[in-house]
């Protein structure tokens, strides 16, 4: 009897999941696109404006603006897999999740030290140039090394939720063997 209700308390969580995948799948899908989108207007402008000595100032920022999009890009594509597995009822205690989350967080790990490191560099070009040295990425002088916190903490965020999701895969594994 008690087997009963944990199967069906299992099965009515389950169809509550389906339900919300499939609306996160479109959203994240849907972000996706924008952010393709917007990652093809960055090279399309990329190679509009050229580059010589003013464009590479000009440059700068639209490539840092493209390796954002293409950021966003891969962490919305990686939601939306995870969001189709969860739609088709699959569970997300996988090793397959873990990777793909873990990805993500190393991706946007990676795209905070990109930050870090050309933040000062586009500074220093633009001063250069001649163009106003004003920073990419938010930092109030020019070549002042500035650390991109929001992405920093996403990354964390990506990184505790594949913990959560190792560790559940761990749980799912010990009470598949004593079942």
């Amino acid at each position: 009897m008690k087997r009963n209700k944990e199967a069906a308390l299992i099965e009515d969580s389950l169809c509550g999941i389906a339900k919300t995948g499939k609306l996160l799948r479109i959203i994240f899908l849907l972000a996706s696109l924008l952010f393709a989108l917007f990652g093809v207007l960055d090279l399309w402008v990329l190679f509009c404006i050229g580059f010589d000595r003013a464009g590479a100032a000009m440059s700068l920022p639209l490539i840092a603006a493209l390796v954002q999009d293409l950021v966003m890009l891969y962490s919305f594509v990686v939601c939306a897999l995870v969001s189709h597995d969860a739609s088709r009822n699959i569970t997300p205690f996988t090793q397959r999740q873990v990777r793909r989350v873990l990805s993500v967080g190393w991706v946007l790990l990676a795209y905070t030290l990109f930050c870090l490191v050309l933040d000062p560099i586009a500074a220093q070009v633009q001063y250069a140039a001649g163009v106003a040295a004003v920073s990419l990425f938010g930092s109030p002088q020019p070549g002042e090394l500035f650390i991109n916190f929001e992405t920093l903490m996403a990354a964390g965020a990506f990184f505790l939720f594949a913990y959560i999701l190792n560790y559940g895969k761990t749980l799912q594994e010990l009470a598949d063997e004593t079942a």
